[in-house]
Protein backbone atom coordinates (compact mmCIF):
# COMPACT_ATOMS: atom_id res chain seq x y z
CA UNK A 1 0.00 0.00 0.00
CA UNK A 2 2.66 2.16 1.20
CA UNK A 3 4.50 1.77 -2.06
CA UNK A 4 1.58 2.10 -4.19
CA UNK A 5 0.87 5.98 -2.80
CA UNK A 6 4.68 6.86 -3.13
CA UNK A 7 4.65 5.21 -6.52
CA UNK A 8 1.49 7.58 -7.35
CA UNK A 9 3.03 10.45 -5.89
CA UNK A 10 6.18 10.53 -8.09
CA UNK A 11 3.95 9.68 -11.20
CA UNK A 12 1.85 13.36 -9.95
CA UNK A 13 4.84 15.22 -9.12
CA UNK A 14 6.61 14.41 -12.84
CA UNK A 15 3.42 15.21 -14.21
CA UNK A 16 3.20 18.49 -12.41
CA UNK A 17 7.45 19.26 -13.30
CA UNK A 18 6.57 18.48 -16.77
CA UNK A 19 3.47 20.41 -16.75
CA UNK A 20 5.44 23.46 -15.42
CA UNK A 21 7.85 22.66 -18.16
CA UNK A 22 5.43 22.83 -20.83
CA UNK A 23 4.07 26.09 -19.63
CA UNK A 24 7.48 27.83 -19.72
CA UNK A 25 8.19 26.73 -23.21
CA UNK A 26 5.02 28.24 -24.27
CA UNK A 27 5.56 31.30 -23.00
CA UNK A 28 6.32 33.63 -26.03
CA UNK A 29 9.76 34.52 -26.65
CA UNK A 30 11.33 38.17 -25.54
CA UNK A 31 12.99 40.04 -27.93
CA UNK A 32 15.01 43.29 -27.21
CA UNK A 33 14.77 45.80 -30.01
CA UNK A 34 18.37 46.16 -31.79
CA UNK A 35 18.75 50.02 -31.92
CA UNK A 36 21.13 49.85 -35.25
CA UNK A 37 18.79 47.88 -37.33
CA UNK A 38 15.18 49.01 -36.23
CA UNK A 39 14.22 52.25 -37.33
CA UNK A 40 11.36 54.52 -38.31
CA UNK A 41 10.60 56.31 -41.67
CA UNK A 42 7.64 58.46 -42.48
CA UNK A 43 6.53 60.44 -45.39
CA UNK A 44 4.11 64.10 -45.54
CA UNK A 45 3.06 65.75 -48.35
CA UNK A 46 4.74 69.14 -48.91
CA UNK A 47 1.83 71.02 -50.78
CA UNK A 48 1.62 68.00 -53.55
CA UNK A 49 5.11 68.59 -54.89
CA UNK A 50 6.95 66.30 -52.75
CA UNK A 51 6.82 63.53 -49.73
CA UNK A 52 8.75 65.07 -47.55
CA UNK A 53 11.05 62.08 -45.34
CA UNK A 54 12.18 62.20 -42.07
CA UNK A 55 13.75 59.39 -39.74
CA UNK A 56 13.48 58.52 -36.37
CA UNK A 57 15.56 55.83 -34.01
CA UNK A 58 14.11 54.55 -30.98
CA UNK A 59 15.42 54.69 -27.40
CA UNK A 60 14.14 51.45 -26.24
CA UNK A 61 11.88 48.82 -26.10
CA UNK A 62 11.15 45.24 -26.23
CA UNK A 63 8.21 42.38 -28.12
CA UNK A 64 7.51 39.27 -27.39
CA UNK A 65 6.48 37.24 -30.26
CA UNK A 66 5.98 32.94 -31.25
CA UNK A 67 5.25 32.62 -34.44
CA UNK A 68 3.18 29.41 -33.47
CA UNK A 69 0.68 31.80 -31.18
CA UNK A 70 0.55 35.39 -32.87
CA UNK A 71 -2.23 36.36 -30.40
CA UNK A 72 0.21 36.40 -27.75
CA UNK A 73 2.62 38.72 -28.83
CA UNK A 74 3.10 42.03 -27.29
CA UNK A 75 5.66 45.09 -27.69
CA UNK A 76 6.72 48.20 -25.76
CA UNK A 77 8.16 50.97 -27.79
CA UNK A 78 9.86 54.26 -26.76
CA UNK A 79 11.09 56.45 -29.33
CA UNK A 80 13.98 59.07 -29.41
CA UNK A 81 11.53 62.37 -30.75
CA UNK A 82 15.02 63.89 -30.60
CA UNK A 83 16.97 61.81 -33.19
CA UNK A 84 14.64 62.87 -35.88
CA UNK A 85 16.77 63.69 -39.10
CA UNK A 86 14.84 65.25 -41.84
CA UNK A 87 17.75 65.58 -44.08
CA UNK A 88 18.14 69.30 -43.78
CA UNK A 89 19.63 70.55 -40.53
CA UNK A 90 17.22 73.70 -40.56
CA UNK A 91 13.95 71.81 -41.24
CA UNK A 92 14.74 69.32 -38.60
CA UNK A 93 14.92 71.97 -36.82
CA UNK A 94 11.52 73.09 -38.02
CA UNK A 95 10.20 70.05 -37.22
CA UNK A 96 11.32 69.45 -33.69
CA UNK A 97 9.90 73.02 -32.53
CA UNK A 98 6.60 73.62 -30.85
CA UNK A 99 5.14 74.12 -34.23
CA UNK A 100 5.15 70.17 -35.08
CA UNK A 101 6.89 67.26 -32.30
CA UNK A 102 7.56 69.99 -29.81
CA UNK A 103 10.70 67.59 -28.51
CA UNK A 104 11.90 70.16 -25.99
CA UNK A 105 8.33 69.11 -23.52
CA UNK A 106 7.94 65.83 -25.45
CA UNK A 107 11.28 64.18 -26.11
CA UNK A 108 9.81 60.69 -26.42
CA UNK A 109 6.94 59.25 -28.26
CA UNK A 110 5.75 55.69 -26.94
CA UNK A 111 3.56 52.64 -28.34
CA UNK A 112 1.90 50.24 -26.36
CA UNK A 113 0.41 46.96 -27.86
CA UNK A 114 -2.76 45.78 -26.64
CA UNK A 115 -3.48 43.01 -29.19
CA UNK A 116 -2.36 41.20 -32.54
CA UNK A 117 -4.16 39.07 -35.06
CA UNK A 118 -2.27 37.28 -37.43
CA UNK A 119 -4.43 37.72 -40.95
CA UNK A 120 -1.72 35.68 -43.18
CA UNK A 121 0.97 33.44 -43.36
CA UNK A 122 3.30 36.09 -42.47
CA UNK A 123 1.55 39.26 -42.09
CA UNK A 124 -0.90 40.56 -39.05
CA UNK A 125 -2.08 43.31 -37.41
CA UNK A 126 -0.80 44.85 -34.12
CA UNK A 127 -3.15 46.94 -32.00
CA UNK A 128 -2.17 49.22 -29.70
CA UNK A 129 -1.81 52.72 -28.32
CA UNK A 130 0.95 55.83 -29.24
CA UNK A 131 1.47 58.26 -26.63
CA UNK A 132 2.88 61.15 -28.53
CA UNK A 133 3.31 64.95 -27.66
CA UNK A 134 0.62 64.29 -25.01
CA UNK A 135 -1.67 62.90 -26.97
CA UNK A 136 -2.92 58.91 -26.95
CA UNK A 137 -4.32 57.33 -30.10
CA UNK A 138 -5.34 54.01 -31.56
CA UNK A 139 -2.83 52.86 -33.87
CA UNK A 140 -2.88 49.73 -36.17
CA UNK A 141 0.44 48.76 -37.53
CA UNK A 142 0.15 45.94 -40.52
CA UNK A 143 2.98 43.39 -40.10
CA UNK A 144 5.00 41.29 -41.74
CA UNK A 145 7.08 38.58 -40.24
CA UNK A 146 9.94 38.23 -42.02
CA UNK A 147 12.47 35.79 -40.09
CA UNK A 148 13.62 34.16 -37.30
CA UNK A 149 17.63 32.88 -37.41
CA UNK A 150 20.87 33.45 -36.62
CA UNK A 151 23.03 36.62 -37.16
CA UNK A 152 26.71 35.32 -38.25
CA UNK A 153 27.98 39.16 -37.86
CA UNK A 154 26.42 39.75 -34.42
CA UNK A 155 26.64 36.25 -32.96
CA UNK A 156 23.14 36.72 -31.67
CA UNK A 157 19.58 35.25 -32.79
CA UNK A 158 17.38 37.34 -33.79
CA UNK A 159 13.35 38.60 -35.25
CA UNK A 160 12.72 40.58 -37.98
CA UNK A 161 9.67 42.57 -39.20
CA UNK A 162 8.49 44.94 -41.61
CA UNK A 163 5.80 47.34 -40.52
CA UNK A 164 3.67 50.28 -41.61
CA UNK A 165 0.76 52.02 -40.97
CA UNK A 166 -0.49 55.91 -41.69
CA UNK A 167 -1.43 58.50 -38.43
CA UNK A 168 -3.17 62.43 -38.88
CA UNK A 169 -0.31 65.02 -37.31
CA UNK A 170 -3.38 66.99 -36.53
CA UNK A 171 -5.01 64.56 -34.41
CA UNK A 172 -1.55 64.63 -32.16
CA UNK A 173 -2.05 68.72 -31.81
CA UNK A 174 0.17 69.55 -34.64
CA UNK A 175 -2.14 72.27 -36.19
CA UNK A 176 0.44 74.45 -37.56
CA UNK A 177 1.44 74.89 -41.21
CA UNK A 178 -1.66 73.15 -42.79
CA UNK A 179 -1.69 74.65 -45.74
CA UNK A 180 1.87 73.59 -46.37
CA UNK A 181 2.34 70.13 -44.73
CA UNK A 182 -0.73 67.55 -45.11
CA UNK A 183 -2.15 65.74 -41.95
CA UNK A 184 -2.15 62.58 -43.17
CA UNK A 185 1.45 60.71 -42.34
CA UNK A 186 2.32 57.41 -43.23
CA UNK A 187 5.06 55.36 -41.38
CA UNK A 188 6.89 52.41 -42.15
CA UNK A 189 8.96 50.59 -39.58
CA UNK A 190 11.92 48.01 -40.04
CA UNK A 191 12.60 46.03 -37.00
CA UNK A 192 15.12 43.79 -35.74
CA UNK A 193 14.90 42.20 -32.39
CA UNK A 194 17.53 40.00 -30.13
CA UNK A 195 16.89 37.11 -28.26
CA UNK A 196 16.89 37.73 -24.38
CA UNK A 197 15.83 35.87 -21.51
CA UNK A 198 14.61 38.32 -19.32
CA UNK A 199 10.87 38.98 -18.79
CA UNK A 200 9.07 41.78 -19.25
CA UNK A 201 5.87 43.52 -18.37
CA UNK A 202 3.72 46.22 -20.02
CA UNK A 203 3.59 49.07 -17.71
CA UNK A 204 0.61 51.02 -19.62
CA UNK A 205 0.87 54.33 -17.53
CA UNK A 206 3.42 56.13 -20.08
CA UNK A 207 2.38 59.77 -19.33
CA UNK A 208 5.77 59.20 -17.31
CA UNK A 209 7.92 58.66 -19.85
CA UNK A 210 6.47 61.62 -22.09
Amino acid sequence: MIRTISKTLAVALLCLLAAGANARAAQPQTWIFDPVHTQIIFFADHLGFSRAIGRLRLEQGWFQFDPDDWGSARADVVIDIGSLDMGEPGWTRKVLSSSFLDAERWPTARFVSTSMEKTGDNTGVLHGDLWLRGERQAVDLDVTFNRIGGDPYAFKTKAGFSARTSLDRFDFGMDSYREVVAGPVELRIEVEGVRSREKKEVNNDATERN
